[in-house]
């Protein structure tokens, strides 16, 4: 990890490219719910919301050790938790 400002662009730039799979998923198969749309797009916002919040406020600040797992740990949770919602359109 380059720096923090690296990691919450990075952030930002993923949950933009979600929302956008979202809104053209939404076009493409006008049969799905919007409503359903609507909630992962919700969901995708308020992880990246959490994202920003936790990179912002890192555990360990003294101790680089903590500090890269703390943000490891960050890129983790987008793996498993943010980019799986996607498999929720097609459900």
């Amino acid at each position: 990890m380059a720096s923090r400002r690296e990691l919450k662009k990075d952030i930002h730039s993923l949950t933009f490219e979600l929302i956008s799979e979202c809104l053209v998923y939404q076009h493409f198969h006008p049969e799905v719910k919007e409503e359903k749309i609507n909630n992962i797009i919700e969901e995708i916002i308020s992880h990246r919301n959490e994202y920003i919040a936790r990179a912002n406020r890192p555990d360990g600040k003294d101790n680089p050790a903590l500090v890269r797992k703390h943000y490891r740990s960050i890129i983790d949770d987008i793996k498993n938790k943010t980019i799986p919602l996607l498999d929720k359109l097609q459900k």
